[in-house]
This record gives C-alpha cells, structure tokens and sequence, in this order.
C-alpha cells in the first residue's frame, strides 16, 4: 500500500511507514517503562533504543532485499527509494534490534539477555499495535487475529516477566534462575505466530514451515539450555521414576 495518506508541505507520509513508525515508538515505550524499572541507567535505555532503532532499519532492509532479488539485482539504488520499493522483513528487523542492543552494551557490565528479555516485551507490543494499524488500512480479519495474539502473548509475557525467575523448573534447584526464559519462549512463539501468518494469508510454503519450526525448536533449546538443566540428569530423573512405576 504505497498510497499516501498525509501531506505535510510537499512531504508525503504513507501508512505502511507511519504504522511502522508508531508501533516503534510505542514498543519503545513499553521496553524504556519495563528496563526502568529494572533500574536499568536511563541513559543507557536511550542510547540503545536509538542504536536498536537504526540497525533494525538496516537489517530490515537488507534482509528484505535478499528476499526480493529479482527487484533489487543490478538495480541496488533501490535500497534508498523507499517511496518506489518500501519494504523490510520483520526477522530482520529483530535480528538488528538485537545487534544494536549488543553493541551498545558490549563494553558495560550489562548481561544481555537480562536485557533482551526486556526487550523483547516492545517487541511484541509493538507488534501488536502493528497489526491493528493493518486491520484497520486494509480491512482484513487475518491481522485483527495476529494483532489479539501478539497483544496476548504481549501480556503474559509481562505479567511473567518478574516472576519466572522463581519457576522451580526452570530455577532447577537453585538459588537463582539465568534471565533468557522470555527469550526463549517469544521465539517459540515467533515462529507459531509466523505459521499462522502464513496459513490464514494462503501464503504457505515448505520454506515458511521449516523456518517457523526451526524457530520453535530453538526457543525451547534455548529455555533449557539457560534453566542449567542437563539431559543426563533429565535421563537419570526419568530412568530412577521408570525404576519405581
């Protein structure tokens, strides 16, 4: 949808990029409320929203035209007409988001996934105002149904977010619990909500279904990896129980 909605004084705004600028500023909202109140250093919250915010762009847009070589090859001016050829894929966008956090924590004290756990909460509510916005410009169903999921997931999320530390199966009997849980599981779910993106646009492939459960499968790796848990003592818990039935 290239049609602009809004003119200011020869400049015009579309609603693709307008959506995506406000789902940004709202998912940056949520993560700068959530890391405050993990006494993260505010300076620190902005400095990373900004770094976060360019090599999102960035990664965005490259991966998007990898994905469309045929609009892209020999034609890479392209990249910069983003009025012409607007475009940026949303696993990008996630992958710079992380690189920028990380860069700009790199040289602190800061762990990073206590970090991206946090941020991943604007993620989804970012993702969430997203999907309304297409709702609502382009009358489809199939975006309230991402938009209530993401919202939902959103949700539980935070609601979690300060409590999973003490899941005993998680924490594996110590005395305190390794961040990465949301992590983890918002990949998981990731790639389930990418899975019905697909299937409810008609727009499945064996390539989408691959991604989306190599996207699942690694969340819950990353969840066990990060509870401490390993798969002999698993084994040995399992084998003592078989013993005893």
């Amino acid at each position: 949808m290239n049609e602009a909605i809004l003119r200011i004084n020869n400049i015009s705004i579309y609603g693709f990029g307008l959506l995506a600028v406000l789902s940004f500023l709202w998912g940056s909202f949520v993560f700068f409320k959530k890391a405050n109140e993990s006494n993260f250093e505010d300076k620190l919250i902005l400095d990373s929203v900004v770094l976060s915010a360019f090599w999102g762009f960035i990664l965005g847009r490259i991966a998007y035209s990898i994905l469309n070589l045929a609009t892209f090859w020999n034609h890479w001016s392209r990249l910069f007409l983003l009025t012409n050829y607007p475009g940026l894929n949303q696993f990008g966008v996630i992958a710079g988001l992380a690189v920028g956090l990380w860069l700009c924590i790199r040289k602190t004290k800061e762990k990073f996934l206590d970090w991206f756990d946090i941020l991943i909460l604007g993620i989804f509510s970012g993702s969430s105002i997203y999907y309304a916005g297409l709702a609502i410009m382009v009358f489809m169903w199939q975006f309230v149904v991402m938009s209530v999921l993401f919202l939902l997931t959103f949700v539980y999320f935070w609601n979690i977010e300060k409590r999973y530390r003490t899941f005993d199966w998680y924490r594996n009997k110590k005395t305190s619990a390794k961040s990465g849980f949301i992590v983890g599981f918002s990949l998981s779910m990731m790639g389930l909500h990418y899975l019905l993106d697909r299937l409810i646009l008609n727009n499945y492939s064996w390539k989408a279904g691959l991604w989306c459960g190599m996207l699942f499968v690694g969340g819950l790796i990353l969840v066990y990896i990060r509870s401490g848990r390993t798969i002999n003592d698993d084994l040995k818990i399992i084998l003592k129980n078989g013993k005893r039935q």
